[in-house]
């Protein structure tokens, strides 16, 4: 099992503030080796359609080498990908990733062409205190 990303809980305190429940801190899948998402987490929508469950694979882009930080974040989610259709599909995975990486590598071809190529799913937070997440799913 992976530590726990630098942003671990700037990206869970938004989730918070933004009606989210944290069901999972780590979300661990039956896996051998063990595997394990950074978080979980579930939002009543209108009564009539339930909850909207999440899990959420938190990555920094810190490394002088944002491709870098790419590669292994695509990587990751697709294993992720993988097993949560498995044992959870109702769920939908998320990649959280700081606004200096939206900016910079997923605004540039190589970014976006893996973005949609794959279907990956976004949840773009800010390092600033109390901005909102902002969403871009596939």
């Amino acid at each position: 099992m992976s530590k726990r990303d630098k942003f671990h809980d700037i990206v869970k305190q938004a989730l918070e503030r933004e009606g989210w429940t944290i069901t999972h801190d780590p979300y661990v899948f039956k896996t051998d080796p063990k595997l394990a998402a950074d978080l979980g987490a579930e939002r009543l929508m209108a009564a009539e359609r339930g909850y909207e469950r999440i899990v959420v694979e938190i990555k920094s882009f810190l490394n002088s080498s944002q491709v870098f930080d790419l590669e292994a974040a695509i990587g990751q989610y697709a294993v992720y990908q993988v097993f949560l259709q498995r044992k959870d599909p109702e769920r939908k995975l998320y990649l959280a990733v700081p606004h200096h990486a939206l900016d910079n590598i997923l605004s540039r071809e190589v970014g976006q062409t893996v973005i949609e190529a794959l279907k990956i799913n976004l949840v773009v937070y800010s390092l600033a205190e109390e901005q909102p997440l902002l969403w871009k799913p596939q």
